[in-house]
């Protein structure tokens, strides 16, 4: 990895916009290049505060899913987890049922961690939970890509890169008067769960590639299990086809463009250049796939347009989900 000179970081602190930004990228940037998780939990304990108040003993995870996975795979330690729907054990730890949970005398004393991040599941689980007086807080919080006010959404043209299973695309339109979304999947397995999830869209444009710096055929792990955490690796199991952005979309109109794509971010960006530099749009960028994603990606951005103004929002209560947004 190599690591940023002073002028880089002093470019993109002068171009954070507020000071939950510059926090965020502080702590950021001492777990990227100290791999200080110290940092990472000063910085979820300013964002989630009941997390520093309850006995870590009594913290655990309401979700057996993807988002579940991702939390047990950041390390964090919990003595089980809380499912409705599972039984048995997700990476080594007993998932329980929410009746079970509720039998534990002490049950009202724990924090439950909602990892889940589909808005109608989350909504019932946070049902259930108020109607047991359960303590909770939401470990996906906000509406991920669109809840900076700064953003000031209107009549947008958006760009889904990583469309996963159509809820992103889904949550833009619920947030706009009008808007047409190009939305790019890869995983042919999740490509047709999207395709399914978004037939009803007359204005969603469905394309089965993923985003890159070049048109080109790549190695692509699918993640069976994890379609979240899938990505391009010389050791995948399948091919996808990869493509610029720029050839794909030509002249056509981009407002909003946002890229959830496992590391592959900043290739994607390059492929959009033209695009971004004659257009403008507004970006919802992960930053926290590879350590040095939170100095280039930025730089990269500022390099095309110096007058962006940058904002880091943070939805997770581990080291994920860490999304740059450029106005």
């Amino acid at each position: 990895m190599k690591t940023p000179n002073t002028g880089v970081l002093k470019r993109i602190f002068a171009a954070l916009g507020d000071d939950i930004s510059r926090k965020i990228y502080g702590h950021r940037l001492l777990f990227s290049l100290l791999e200080d998780k110290a940092a990472i939990q000063q910085m979820v304990h300013g964002l989630f505060p009941e997390t520093e108040q309850t006995d870590s003993s009594k913290i655990c995870c309401c979700g057996a899913g993807g988002g579940g996975v991702s939390f047990i795979q950041s390390g964090r330690k919990v003595p089980f987890i809380v499912d409705k729907y599972k039984t048995g054990d997700l990476c080594g730890i007993p998932v329980i049922s929410l009746h079970d949970f509720l039998d534990l005398p002490d049950h009202k004393q724990y924090l439950l961690i909602v990892t889940v991040a589909r808005e109608d599941v989350r909504c019932e689980i946070e049902r259930e939970l108020n109607q047991y007086g359960l303590q909770y807080i939401l470990g996906c919080p906000g509406l991920q890509y669109f809840d900076l006010k700064e953003l000031n959404l209107g009549n947008e043209y958006f760009v889904d890169a990583g469309a996963l299973d159509g809820n992103t695309t889904k949550c833009f339109l619920s947030q706009v008067t009008a808007g047409h979304v190009y939305a790019f999947e890869p995983n042919p397995k999740q490509f047709e769960r999207t395709r399914a999830a978004l037939h009803t869209y007359p204005q969603v444009e469905l394309f089965p590639y993923g985003l890159f710096d070049r048109n080109d055929v790549l190695r692509f792990d699918p993640m069976e299990g994890n379609a979240g955490s899938a990505r391009c690796s010389e050791s995948g199991s399948i091919q996808i086809e990869v493509r610029k952005l720029d050839d794909l979309l030509g002249s056509r109109k981009v407002t909003f463009l946002k890229m959830d794509i496992e590391d592959s971010e900043l290739a994607a960006l390059r492929g959009a250049e033209r695009i971004i530099r004659e257009q403008r749009p507004k970006l919802a960028i992960c930053v926290y796939h590879k350590p040095e994603d939170l100095w280039e990606i930025p730089s990269l951005l500022l390099s095309y347009h110096p007058d962006y103004k940058l904002y880091l929002r943070h939805y997770s209560i581990n080291e994920t989900e860490t999304v740059l947004y450029a106005i």
